[in-house]
């Protein structure tokens, strides 16, 4: 199966994700490997911190990265990923961001260091990007929550409009057991629209690991499950179309030997 990036930091020396080109061409390498064939390149972008010459260099050097990935029969689309901080909506209002290319789709992510925090600081920022005609992606969801998710909270998001997305990292463990248990009750309860990477290095932990998290998926999940999870719900969002939900199924064996 073909796969759809739509949350990584291929884009080198601009935040914390590729330091340098070389390490770029070897992640595009590593995605292609993995069935990547297309990408939204996500920097991050700090309100506060980032003025509209930064917003220019960060679509330039994306730019730079579209020609590199076409040697890899990859595509690749400018994004952002919006760190939701008390300048965000200064930030919102002065056009510092970069929403996905051709779509109303922002990806918008909280501190994980933190537990996820009051509504005025998490509620009220989302909504701040939904008055302005876009639908926020709220990044990488699982790692929130530092004993166990709050299922009825995501639920909230969703019902509000929001898109949800888990990390092929946290599906494969690399943030500890607690993330991961999360990431699997969300797809568990139907509560993911997207899977992406959050690709940050070219080797290690964090790179394009979507066939592996796919194999280790495809146990335990029903195909079509996965493929609105890692293609079709990607797509939409591409296409700036509304994602599906999901509803899992899981038989009575794949429960009795699936072991986490």
């Amino acid at each position: 199966m073909q796969f759809i990036d739509i949350h990584g930091h291929y884009a080198w020396d601009i935040d914390d994700g590729m330091p340098t080109q070389e390490d770029a061409i070897k992640a595009l390498h590593v995605a292609k490997q993995n069935n990547i064939t297309t990408i939204v390149a996500t920097p991050h972008v700090i309100p506060g911190s980032h003025t509209l010459e930064d917003i220019k260099h960060i679509k330039d050097r994306i730019n730079e990265l579209k020609e590199l990935a076409l040697k890899n029969n990859i595509t690749v689309y400018q994004g952002c990923e919006l760190f939701l901080n008390h300048d965000c909506i200064q930030a919102l209002q002065n056009d510092l961001f970069i929403p996905f290319e051709g779509t109303s789709y922002l990806l918008a992510e909280f501190d994980v260091r933190k537990e996820l925090g009051s509504h005025d600081e998490v509620e009220d920022y989302l909504y701040e990007i939904e008055v302005r005609g876009l639908t926020p992606i709220v990044a990488h969801v699982e790692r929130y929550f530092k004993d166990e998710v709050d299922i009825e909270r995501v639920q909230d998001f969703i019902e509000s409009g929001y898109v949800i997305q888990v990390n092929t990292s946290s599906l494969l463990g690399v943030h500890g057991k607690t993330v991961k248990n999360n990431a699997y009750r969300l797809i568990d309860e139907g509560l993911v629209h997207v899977i992406a990477t959050d690709t940050h290095r070219c080797e290690g932990h964090r790179i394009p690991r979507m066939q592996e998290a796919y194999d280790v998926l495809s146990k335990q999940y029903d195909y079509h499950i996965l493929k609105t999870l890692m293609f079709d719900n990607p797509l939409h969002i591409l296409q700036n179309e509304a994602v599906e939900d999901i509803e899992v199924k899981k038989s009575f064996f794949k429960k009795l030997f699936t072991r986490r």
